[in-house]
């Protein structure tokens, strides 16, 4: 894919705020690393990869060290390693990276996969190159819980929520996944093509029917679930969550949840603590 940095930056900015110069480029390195990234098949994996690092690495945009080097933790302790040549290095295999890369058997794996020498070296897991294999592959695999991306976000749906699980349970799962919905609408707004061997570009979306006739409200969660019914027990339909701020409209109630339409055409079932009343339109 390609991704028009103009409309990114300022689609970024009218969502999120204006980054930081150094925070920016990190973020612009990250969109040149996705852009040659042939594995990156749905451009919701990419939304939820940029979450993931605004939350994992602070708003920097840059792959960082883990606060504290893993003092107290069970893996921040000194393990040796001997390279094939004979060569001995004590290293400290603490958070590195996009996403944080722990434990000495995690960063062995990696450098297989990347083929370096990230075991020997860990800190290699700081350069932009490599913190973007080891987020993009780990992601796609697997291969730091058992769940990946496309156990969470298919042609079937899309839950940003339960897609923390990739990673850290659901550690701040509702946050995440209010930047992956804002960091959605921004990517699609500016991939303008597909290059060789990459990403098709994403085709129009049908244009959503007229929303019914019902009450005004409001979303206040970050990311609201939309399910086939209503209840947590009810999967997620396609379009869930639905950000911060979204306009619907409520079509009925059951026991604490209200059925939905919102104006991209999703209907569903959400829980009702989680919408207010929209404000009334001003007069002209």
């Amino acid at each position: 894919m390609k991704i028009d940095r103009p409309k990114f930056f300022a689609g970024y900015v009218a969502a999120f705020g204006t980054p930081k110069p150094d925070a920016q480029a990190g973020l612009d390195a990250l969109l040149a690393a996705a852009e040659v990234d042939q594995e990156i098949t749905d451009i919701r994996w990419l939304a939820y990869m940029l979450a993931t690092v605004k939350h994992e690495c602070a708003n920097t945009w840059r792959a960082i060290e883990e606060y504290g080097r893993g003092k107290g933790r069970k893996y921040g302790v000194p393990v040796t390693v001997t390279d094939p040549q004979g060569r001995s290095f004590t290293n400290v295999y603490y958070g590195r990276g996009y996403v944080q890369l722990t434990w000495k058997d995690n960063y062995q794996a990696m450098g297989q996969v990347l083929k370096n020498r990230l075991v020997y070296e860990p800190a290699l897991a700081l350069q932009p190159d490599v913190a973007y294999g080891i987020m993009s592959y780990g992601m796609r695999k697997g291969s730091f819980t058992g769940k990946k991306l496309a156990d969470y976000i298919s042609a079937s749906g899309c839950d940003y929520v339960n897609a923390r699980k990739i990673i850290n349970g659901l550690d701040q799962a509702q946050t995440i996944a209010g930047y992956a919905v804002k960091l959605e609408a921004v990517l699609r707004a500016s991939v303008v093509a597909a290059v060789p061997g990459g990403v098709p570009t994403p085709q129009p979306a049908t244009p959503s029917p007229a929303p019914a006739a019902g009450t005004a409200f409001v979303v206040t969660a970050a990311a609201l679930n939309v399910r086939g019914g209503p209840g947590a027990s009810n999967a997620l339909v396609a379009g869930s969550p639905l950000a911060s701020g979204t306009h619907v409209v409520g079509l009925e109630d059951s026991g604490g949840w209200k059925r939905i339409q919102a104006p991209n055409g999703v209907t569903g079932w959400v829980s009702a603590s989680f919408l207010a009343p929209a404000p009334a339109p001003v007069p002209a």
